[in-house]
């Protein structure tokens, strides 16, 4: 690089003394926050349409399911994870023969203590949403169990903070 080149990018980079500023005056920017992990949990469900037996912890669960999916007469739950995963990444969750289920965090906490996720679940397209502190999101996946049950996926995100 010449010395006429030179002098042009300092010319660029930092202002000359007649200017209002000088390089080392620029005004600080202030670091951004870092947002906290979410603490995701993850329920898989069987849910079926032969047997009544259902789960006495997934009782309110299988009463919302039921609205939209009378079908299902019975729920069972078959694993259950929880990760603590940082803004903007993801963590899969195994389910059932060797299905996955993969969460991402792709916004923090908002003023309202609410999260976004982003899921893939088999069979189906990538779910985005907002959701609330403390409330499971059930997903019926169109994935069948080699038993006939259906997968459902019950997911939590904990933000809160005492809330």
């Amino acid at each position: 690089m010449g010395r006429f080149s030179l002098w042009l990018l300092v010319l660029v980079l930092c202002p000359t003394p007649a200017s209002a500023q000088r390089c080392d005056d620029a005004p600080k920017v202030a670091p951004k926050a870092v947002a906290k992990p979410v603490r995701v949990t993850v329920v898989v469900v069987a849910a079926s349409t032969d047997d009544s037996e259902t789960n006495p912890k997934l009782a309110t669960l299988a009463v919302e399911v039921q609205k939209r999916n009378d079908e299902f007469i019975g729920f069972k739950i078959v694993a259950a994870f929880a990760k603590s995963i940082p803004v903007g990444e993801n963590h899969t969750f195994d389910l059932p023969e060797k299905q996955t289920a993969k969460v991402t965090v792709s916004e923090g906490q908002d003023k309202d203590g609410h999260v976004e996720l982003t899921i893939k679940l088999p069979g189906l397209d990538d779910v985005t949403y907002t959701c609330v502190c403390n409330k499971f999101f059930p997903i019926v996946t169109p994935y069948k169990l080699k038993t006939g049950e259906t997968i459902l996926v019950a997911i939590l995100a904990k933000p809160c903070t005492g809330k």
